[in-house]
């Protein structure tokens, strides 16, 4: 009789620890999947270059997601990803900043050489 109690107490520890089992959703694993993926193409890009210190935020959050979905906290994985992709827009911001401030001053650069040849010819017809 005590074999059956114990026998029927642990079948019923071990369903209830499977239905107890904490899981993020698949759509939350997609997501974090996409992100990582995003994440990977965009540090490949030259917003690795021009903004690195934020893709390495990136890919910390993107870490502290996969922890958090590995402990089953959806709530907190998704905050993480959250974070993660806004970190994201904001490196390949910077870095589009970045790329016109180089633009601006290379076209500076050259409206200043056509300024001083237009000078050179203004003054070569008053003369």
């Amino acid at each position: 009789m005590k074999r059956y109690l114990f026998l029927t107490c642990g079948l019923i520890l071990i369903f209830s620890n499977k239905v107890l089992a904490v899981t993020i959703s698949s759509s939350t694993e997609g997501q974090l999947k996409q992100l990582e993926q995003r994440a990977a193409k965009v540090s490949e890009s030259t917003v690795g270059e021009y903004a690195k210190d934020v893709i390495d935020a990136v890919n910390l959050s993107i870490t502290e997601a996969k922890a958090s979905a590995g402990a089953g906290k959806e709530k907190e994985t998704l905050q993480k990803i959250e974070l993660a992709e806004a970190q994201l827009n904001a490196a390949v911001a910077k870095a589009e900043e970045k790329e016109l401030i180089e633009k601006v001053a290379l076209h500076r650069s050259e409206l200043k050489k056509i300024e001083a040849q237009l000078e050179r010819y203004r003054l070569g017809e008053e003369n």
